[in-house]
């Protein structure tokens, strides 16, 4: 019995969700011609769930929370952590219309060649270009899997990922027809976490540096943050020097680059 009362209050929660988000397309869209087509309750159609923001610079958080539902998506592989490989980055895609609750839809995603950038399908990351929304669902995910090890150390890699209506699903609203996935190895730029730290800013910065600094500490945070204080930070800072006392690293003008200088 309580089991499934508990079953049909979570239900119950979804669809209130699901409700809310079509009167807040509604309100939103017909109400910012200037910005936004008008929202077609009528259409059965997809939208990538992201936070845009309008002309004044306020976030539109229409399906949630801008740190659940990015404008896009990136990362730097270098922060991955060191058994990195894949990468998966799960997209949400959110339903316009009816729900059905009996079968499964196959929609259909590309990756837009002219606003992408440096990455090549199935050596930089896969993709099906047929995804599933399932059934009884009013968010789906799409998963594109980027193959880090792939990925050179001085690139900047895109997708422009689009939605392509089907006989399933229309066009939805242009400005949520697409997502961006922005990735690198690029560390050319100091870290926050480098800039950050009282100790490290004080070297001379080098990616090579910065590369192997991330290896020997671990850490996955570009924000990552220490007063300078704390003992492992010099322990990570000693191991850091060992390494380039051990292994010949050269920088672009044939100078021997050192960890603590």
């Amino acid at each position: 019995m309580n089991r499934t009362l508990a079953m049909e209050t979570q239900t119950n929660k979804n669809m209130k969700k699901y409700i809310l988000y079509i009167l807040l397309c509604i309100g939103i869209f017909s109400c910012k011609e200037d910005t936004l087509e008008l929202y077609d309750s009528t259409q059965k159609s997809l939208n990538f769930a992201k936070t845009l923001t309008d002309k004044n610079g306020s976030a539109l958080e229409i399906f949630g929370p801008e740190e659940d539902y990015p404008k896009e998506y990136s990362f730097n592989a270098h922060f991955l952590g060191t058994d990195a490989n894949d990468y998966i980055d799960t997209i949400p895609v959110r339903l316009s219309g009816l729900i059905d609750y009996t079968n499964d839809r196959t929609y259909q995603i590309r990756v837009n060649p002219e606003k992408s950038k440096n990455a090549i399908k199935n050596v930089h990351y896969t993709l099906n270009e047929t995804q599933i929304f399932r059934k009884g669902l009013y968010q789906d995910s799409l998963m594109v899997t980027i193959h880090t090890k792939a990925m050179d150390e001085t690139s900047n890699y895109k997708l422009y990922i689009e939605l392509i209506p089907n006989e399933n699903f229309e066009s939805g609203i242009p400005e949520y027809q697409y997502v961006e996935v922005s990735f690198t190895k690029n560390l050319e730029d100091p870290p926050a976490f480098w800039t950050n730290s009282s100790k490290l800013n004080k070297l001379t910065y080098h990616p090579k540096k910065c590369a192997i600094f991330l290896e020997i500490s671990g850490i996955t945070d570009p924000n990552w943050s220490d007063n300078g204080a704390t003992i492992q930070l010099d322990y990570w800072i000693s191991l850091a020097t060992q390494w380039f006392i051990d292994h010949e690293e050269y920088d672009e003008n044939g100078n021997r680059i050192y960890f603590d200088e």
